[in-house]
């Protein structure tokens, strides 16, 4: 059995949309190799940042990747899960993110939910084993997703529920 944490990586959409950003910084005429080179940075950042979670079969797998950059696997037997912890509402928008950006911020949220919900988000999902190792499940926007996400690790662990104190 193999069960992806949703929304799901799909990283032919990430390509096409980082290949659309890059394009025109491609065909700028006039500059220089070095800054086309330091303007993808920023595509590449935004398209390659995301957190792939999964279970599979009686273990946990999540890897970070940054600019399409694999941080190390992260794994754990959900025998071994000892608390499920949640963290929410730590980083919501101010009044002055709204002054600032005003209905753009709608835009802008969906656009970071989708891209790189990884960075950021006031939803936080964590697995805490027997052992005290602490493993970030998710993170993200969108309450539909921590909650489904929420629903699948309790379903495939005998863990206690816990809201994280001090996040």
């Amino acid at each position: 059995m193999f069960r992806e944490l949703t929304p799901p990586t799909k990283l032919s959409t990430r390509i096409i949309i980082l290949v659309v950003m890059l394009v025109p910084l491609l065909i700028i005429p006039g500059m220089e190799w070095w800054a086309r080179i330091l303007s993808c940075t920023m595509p590449l950042i935004f398209t390659g940042t995301y957190r792939i979670s999964k279970i599979i079969e009686t273990r946990f797998e999540t890897r970070f990747h940054f600019a399409f950059i694999p941080f190390p696997l992260q794994k754990c037997k959900l025998a071994t899960v000892g608390s499920i912890e949640t963290t929410y509402g730590t980083s919501q928008a101010g009044i002055w993110t709204y002054i600032m950006f005003g209905p753009l911020q709608l835009v802008l949220s969906w656009v970071f939910d989708y891209l790189i919900p990884s960075l950021g988000g006031p939803y936080e999902i964590w697995l805490v084993t027997a052992k005290g190792r602490e493993i970030k499940a998710w993170q993200g926007f969108n309450q539909d997703y921590f909650d489904a996400n929420l629903k699948l690790l309790q379903e495939h662990t005998t863990a206690e529920l816990k809201t994280r104190v001090g996040a």
